[in-house]
């Protein structure tokens, strides 16, 4: 009987080991197939990046040592896609027979608290709304080491497979003033070490055939008053006590980039420079600031040589592009940029989307026209499909939203408006994101009359409208942006 017995225990085991077995083999293969499932076609290279600042391997927040020198690739022959030239051949900016397709790498070395809220919120209840007042009260040490984990989180070797995964061919970076230092002594920026990080994604886009436009986003006094030019509140450029000398302080800055970009190791992957984004000229006077454009072109120039360098952008200072016409016709390379949005007017954030959509096929695209014919090339650097401004700080920190009517002076789109499901996909119908499909495309196709558009911006912490890569994922943004439909024309509606 021993033996018997002895064979049906093997036997037993037998069947339980296949059992175990079998079990297991499911396991690894759920294990293997979920993520499958779950990554994005543009992030099958998440694990196989090579970061300039580090080795091989899984991608990973990278921090840059210090005295690190970031060295310029010599190649420049990288072709992002079939659709633009390789970077050592000429982007036909001039004619706009290829057209910019990118988007902006925002609250990345400039900060914004609603494109990465978590960076704020501790600090909020101490009275923390921007950059300024982050680094004023953490202080040198601690600012620094927190911008330097963000800077090297926020944007990695994979934000540019991505991109280029997308059919995109130029990014925006805005940059604050502090990245190149000489601040004064009340200043409390972090100074010197955003420039490291920028370089570093200068290369990464230069690996990947990715044309890289910087620009000046925060000037010394802030030329806005709004938390994305590193201070909100008052505007202490052309304007107020210190005005006049913040203003000629940022020439040297403008100066310190022309050369840098100018130069034979940049000029392919950074043919096109922001002089500054969004002076507030509608509050300053437009004479002011167009006075000082022209002198910041002048210094633009002067670093560069004529017939060299980058292109020179200015922003149209919120005075529409028909204030522009004529503005410095004939200039050496010098382009318009105009930002274009719906949730920050209540009488187009009150229209239905019909209407909305309507307005951005005729009246933007004519726009485009118009201004390519009086001006010169005219590009769109900002837009979204946002058609509120519910993402949650996007007015700034504790100002409330237009669209609930918690804005001051603003009144509620309607009497049951609410922001609470706006920055929840998961809740967006199918004919919601239709719309939102269509008003992409009617977007694209008015500014593709021009130069070309930077959508804003490539991702957010928690705001879906406002990113690119939510947008993909969530379908009304198209997996190749070379390949989409028009929409304009083909529903009746003319963009000229």
């Amino acid at each position: 009987m021993a033996p018997h017995h002895q064979k049906s225990e093997r036997s037993c085991f037998r069947r339980y080991l296949c059992l175990i077995l079998l079990v297991i083999l499911v396991v690894v293969a759920a294990a293997v197939a979920i993520p499958l499932v779950l990554v994005k076609p543009w992030d099958k290279h998440n694990n196989s990046s090579t970061s300039a600042g580090g080795g091989t391997g899984p991608s990973a927040p990278q921090l840059i040592p210090p005295n690190t020198t970031i060295p310029p690739s010599t190649d420049d022959s990288a072709q992002v896609n079939s659709y633009t030239p390789a970077l050592n051949q000429p982007f036909d900016y001039a004619n706009g027979t290829v057209k910019m397709r990118g988007v902006n790498l925002g609250g990345w070395l400039v900060l914004e608290p609603f494109i990465t809220p978590s960076l704020f919120n501790p600090y909020i209840s101490a009275g923390v709304v921007d950059e300024w007042t982050l680094c004023q009260h953490l202080g040198p040490a601690a600012a620094k080491t927190l911008l330097e984990s963000h800077y090297a989180s926020w944007v990695t070797e994979d934000t540019f497979i991505q991109l280029k995964d997308l059919g995109l061919n130029h990014v925006r970076v805005p940059v604050g003033f502090w990245a190149m230092g000489n601040l004064t002594a009340d200043e409390p920026y972090v100074p010197d070490v955003a420039w490291t990080y920028l370089l570093r994604g200068v290369e990464w886009a230069r690996k990947y055939g990715i044309r890289v436009m910087v620009e000046l986003h925060a000037a010394p006094g802030s030329q806005n008053g709004w938390n994305h030019s590193g201070r909100s509140g008052q505007i202490n450029w052309l304007n107020g006590t210190m005005g006049t000398i913040n203003a000629e302080r940022t020439l040297p800055y403008l100066q310190q980039m022309a050369t840098f970009f100018s130069s034979p190791d940049y000029v392919h992957v950074n043919p096109i420079m922001g002089m500054l984004n969004e002076p507030a000229a509608y509050l300053i006077g437009a004479d002011k600031v167009m006075a000082w454009y022209k002198e910041a072109f002048a210094t633009v120039r002067q670093a560069t040589g004529a017939g060299k360098g980058p292109w020179a952008i200015i922003h149209d200072g919120f005075l529409g592009l028909q204030a522009w016409s004529g503005f410095m016709s004939g200039s050496d390379r010098l382009m318009i940029d105009a930002h274009q949005y719906i949730m920050f007017d209540e009488n187009l954030m009150n229209m239905n989307q019909s209407a909305q959509i309507k307005f951005s096929c005729e009246q933007w695209g004519a726009d485009s026209v118009t201004s390519t014919k009086n001006f010169g090339p005219t590009m769109v650097g900002e837009f979204s499909v946002a058609v509120n401004d519910c993402a949650t700080y996007l007015n700034g920190v504790g100002v409330g939203y237009r669209w609930d009517g918690t804005f001051p002076g603003s009144k509620p789109h309607s009497a049951n408006s609410t922001c609470t499901y706006e920055n929840d996909a998961s809740t967006y119908s199918p004919a919601y994101k239709q719309f939102l499909s269509d008003f992409f495309n009617a977007q694209l196709d008015s500014f593709e009359k021009g130069a070309g558009w930077f959508y804003w911006n490539f991702k957010t912490e928690s705001n879906p409208l406002w990113s690119y890569f939510d947008g993909v994922a969530n379908g009304w943004i198209p997996k190749d942006v070379n390949n989409r439909q028009s929409y304009c024309v083909r529903n009746g509606f003319s963009t000229n």
